[in-house]
């Protein structure tokens, strides 16, 4: 006797869930600018980071239903130099903006209110361009993604691949509005030279990502 539909729903729910956790656990490009971006405007940075994430990875996984797994692959080989070299680079550019935000110690008081609210549009744009500029993004969605997209068809068609999307996206919702909302709690612990500290050890990890990323990018043309 086969699962009733609706508890193979909740399964792929479950799976689309567990899996999205094994790319969001890691730490990355998007985890540091989420630590940063929360200590200087508060708990909403991740859950707004997550909305610019997804508006990048919605189009690649109907362009991975639609177009199917081979030709994705093609077409990642084809322009994989130019995503590092370009994903090199916005790191750089992103890491020299924490820096320049490192030197001033931000303090939350109801005056500034508007001027944070009217901020959290970067963090959407970051969301957005850390992740189209991610070399990882789309291998992992090839590698991992794409297979548990398929299974889900299998299980219940169009209904299944929505509902391991649904899964994946809350994992992403989750995990960086628990991180967010934990660095926020104990903001009070980052002023001062702490604060500059941790902007300044983020900013040196996103410029050796971001190196690293533009001399394979550049390699891979000469």
């Amino acid at each position: 006797m086969s699962p009733a539909p609706f508890i193979i729903g909740i399964s792929l729910v479950g799976i689309g869930f567990l899996t999205g956790l094994s790319g969001a656990l890691i730490p990355g490009p998007l985890f540091a600018f989420v630590i940063s971006d929360t200590l200087k405007k508060g708990a909403l940075s991740g859950p707004l980071t997550i909305i610019g994430h997804i508006s990048v990875e919605f189009p690649l996984i109907v362009a991975l239903v639609v177009l199917g797994l081979e030709l994705m692959k093609d077409y990642f080989t084809q322009f994989e130099p130019l995503i590092y070299a370009m994903g090199g680079f916005a790191l750089l550019l992103i890491s020299l903006f924490i820096i320049k935000e490192a030197r001033v110690a931000v303090e939350v008081r109801s005056s500034e209110k508007e001027i944070r609210v009217t901020k959290y549009n970067s963090s959407i744009f970051a969301g957005f361009l850390l992740t189209a500029f991610n070399p990882s993004f789309v291998p992992w969605w090839m590698g991992i993604g794409f297979p548990v997209l398929f299974n889900g068809f299998k299980q219940l068609a169009l209904m299944g691949i929505f509902l391991v999307i649904l899964g994946h996206f809350l994992s992403d919702f989750a995990w960086y509005s628990f991180v967010s909302f934990s660095f926020a709690k104990g903001k009070n612990f980052f002023v001062g030279k702490r604060y500059e500290l941790t902007m300044l050890a983020i900013a040196v990890f996103l410029i050796a990502l971001g190196v690293l990323f533009f001399v394979k990018g550049a390699t891979g043309y000469f």
